[in-house]
């Protein structure tokens, strides 16, 4: 049954990615904002009267690039569906680490209505899961968590290491140094699985090349990002990349004249001078197909997975600054990732000589990746090393 349910919700995501395309990326380069005055792709604003609640941990002009693609993927939805805007009840400035805010914004979209609410944050998961069990008639979908219930509640989640490795590619084939620099994040092994991702990216097109790796506490934190990437160019590194949320990086890469590799939104008008690509997330994609089921009363409750095959995950558009050559080294390793090569197939190896996962095996699965607690053999922990580097 749940295999029919994945298939059937894989179908539903990859037809709307057919008709949203234009909407989500080529036709809205910026921002990947849909563009004004479109008519509606799917226009079911006539058979309900639905109200959609969702919760943000800060407002729609935030330089939290997470946050900004949420609002930009439930902003596609609302277009593509017909909805109008006193349809979506907007909870914003909810704090992941304050439970009663957030209980006072899913209390708030309970009263107001609304017909299913997502949760932005995977922190949010704990008191959505408390609503759930109190409104059965609700459905409430929390992003980056795999917790639900029998009835009503689901997650979703995007593959992101995907398009980290397109990423990887990308910057192992404009560096000149072989020096790359990433501003990392590792609050979970989903978040250390994008990094040993993009440097595997960048040994698949430059073997010489390594990736100098510094972590920041936080993943949004514009002060210690900057700072961080400015170390990574002093330290040698010819192109930047990032699994954070602001947009500090970029802007240091282009303020020293070095390239860079944004994430989750479009950087480009950052850094148009140096930015190259960057993985990027289409939630809309997501929200489109969820609200359009709810509507039809054909939604079902399963933790959704989505990634390069759907559309949810993508580079950004190729833009001047790549060397000649990029797009095709790119369209190579997407065709075998949606070919069904994973990543992570062994023979793998860690950084400090140990074999990771054997030849032929795959480590993780569906984006699970349990027990991942290595960092790739071609990355060197810049806070670790003993000598300066020259």
């Amino acid at each position: 049954m749940k295999k029919e349910v994945c298939i059937r919700v894989k179908r539903t995501v990859l037809a709307l990615f057919l008709i949203l395309a234009i909407l989500s990326f080529s036709a809205c380069k910026k921002e990947n904002r849909p563009v004004s005055g479109e008519k509606p792709v799917v226009d079911v604003s006539g058979e309900s009267g639905i109200r959609v609640g969702v919760i943000f941990s800060d407002g729609e002009d935030s330089e939290d690039a997470y946050v900004r693609s949420h609002f930009q993927g439930i902003e596609a939805m609302r277009k593509s569906l017909g909805l109008s805007e006193e349809q979506i009840d907007r909870r914003t400035d909810v704090p992941v680490d304050n439970n009663g805010r957030i209980r006072e914004a899913v209390a708030a979209c309970v009263e107001s209505g609304c017909r299913v609410i997502f949760g932005t944050h995977r922190e949010y998961a704990p008191i959505m899961a408390e609503f759930a069990d109190k409104n059965p008639d609700i459905v409430f979908c929390n992003a980056l968590s795999n917790r639900n219930n029998e009835n009503n509640m689901s997650g979703y989640v995007v593959r992101m290491y995907q398009t980290q490795y397109l990423s990887g590619v990308v910057a192992g084939y404009n560096t000149d140094a072989n020096v790359i620099g990433f501003v990392g994040y590792e609050g979970e092994e989903r978040d250390l699985a994008e990094i040993n991702a993009f440097a595997m990216g960048v040994e698949r097109v430059n073997p010489d090349a390594v990736v100098y790796l510094r972590k920041v506490a936080k993943r949004f934190d514009v002060e210690d990002e900057a700072k961080t990437a400015r170390s990574l160019i002093e330290a040698g590194c010819d192109v930047i990349a990032q699994n954070t949320y602001s947009s500090a990086p970029q802007r240091e890469a282009a303020s020293a004249g070095v390239q860079c590799c944004g994430y989750v939104t479009d950087m480009n008008d950052e850094a148009p001078k140096s930015c190259l690509q960057g993985p990027v997330i289409n939630w809309g994609l997501y929200y489109t197909a969820t609200v359009k089921d709810i509507i039809e009363e054909n939604w079902i409750n399963e933790n959704f997975v989505g990634g390069m095959s759907d559309g949810l995950a993508d580079l950004s558009p190729v833009n001047h600054n790549c060397n000649r050559g990029t797009t095709a080294a790119v369209k190579e390793a997407r065709n075998d990732i949606l070919a069904g090569n994973d990543v992570f197939t062994g023979p793998l190896f860690s950084n400090r000589g140990e074999l990771v996962c054997p030849e032929g095996e795959t480590f993780g699965e569906d984006g699970k990746f349990a027990g991942m607690d290595w960092h790739y053999r071609n990355i060197v922990e810049l806070d670790e090393l003993e000598e300066p580097i020259d």
